[in-house]
C-alpha cells in the first residue's frame, strides 16, 4: 500500500504532522479531505462558481503556509480550517463589493438596471445624501459592536449565512450565535434609534 494510501487513514493531527515534515503526498490528501467543504464554504458566500473555484485554490495555499502555526490542543483541524477559509471568502467578497460599488458610482447603475428589468427611479442629491449617511452610521454602529457580536452580525445580515452556517464556521455552539445575534441586534438598533433622536433633537447652528 502506498504512502498516499496510507495517509487517507490517519487522523488529522497526524496528517498534519507529516506535512510539516513536507510530505506532499499528506498535503495532497488534506486537499481531498476537505476541497469540497471548503468550497462550499467559499460558494455560500461568494454565490459565484468560478469565484468560489478560485477562492478555494487561494484558501489552500493560505492553509499551506499557516499549518504549522495550528495547535490541536486549541480547536479541531476542520473548525480552523473552515474559520480560515469563511475569512478568506468575506475578504473575496468585500474586494467584489467595492469593485460593484466603483462601477455604481462610475454611471452604470441604470445601465445594469435596466439590463435586468429593474425600473430605476432617478436619485436626487438629497436621496444620495441621506443614504450616506444611513449606511454610514449603520457601519459606525456595527464597528462599535464587541468583536464577537461584530462578526456574527455581519456574517448574517451582511453576508445571508444561516445561524447553523455561522455556528459552524465560526465554531461556536448554534445557541451561542442566536445570543450573540441578538445582543449585537438589539445594541445596533438603540444606538441608531439614539443617532436618529439626537439628530432631530439638536439645534440647527448653521
Amino acid at each position: 500500500m502506498g504512502a498516499y494510501a496510507i495517509a487517507g487513514h490517519l487522523p488529522d493531527e497526524d496528517l498534519v504532522r507529516r506535512c510539516r515534515d513536507g510530505e506532499e503526498d499528506a498535503f495532497s490528501e488534506l486537499y481531498c479531505r476537505y476541497r469540497r467543504p471548503v468550497l462550499s464554504t467559499a460558494y455560500r458566500i461568494l454565490r459565484d462558481a468560478q469565484e468560489a473555484q478560485d477562492a478555494t485554490q487561494e484558501i489552500f495555499l493560505k492553509v499551506h503556509r499557516a499549518l504549522p502555526g495550528w495547535e490541536p490542543g486549541r480547536s479541531r483541524l476542520s473548525t480552523w480550517l473552515y474559520r480560515l477559509a469563511s475569512n478568506h471568502a468575506v475578504d473575496c467578497w468585500r474586494v467584489q463589493s467595492r469593485r460593484r460599488r466603483s462601477a455604481l458610482d462610475g454611471g452604470q447603475a441604470i445601465e445594469s438596471s435596466l439590463c435586468l428589468g429593474v425600473p430605476v427611479r432617478m436619485e436626487t442629491p438629497h436621496d444620495v445624501l441621506e443614504r450616506k449617511e444611513t449606511t454610514g452610521r449603520l457601519r459606525h454602529c456595527v464597528d462599535l459592536l464587541p468583536k464577537s457580536q461584530k462578526r456574527v452580525f455581519i456574517l448574517r445580515y451582511w453576508h445571508g449565512l444561516r445561524l447553523y452556517e455561522i455556528a459552524r464556521r465560526e465554531g461556536l455552539h448554534l445557541g451561542t450565535v442566536k445570543s450573540l445575534l441578538s445582543r449585537a441586534t438589539q445594541s445596533v438598533r438603540k444606538r441608531l434609534t439614539r443617532g436618529q433622536f439626537e439628530r432631530v433633537a439638536s439645534p440647527d447652528r448653521g
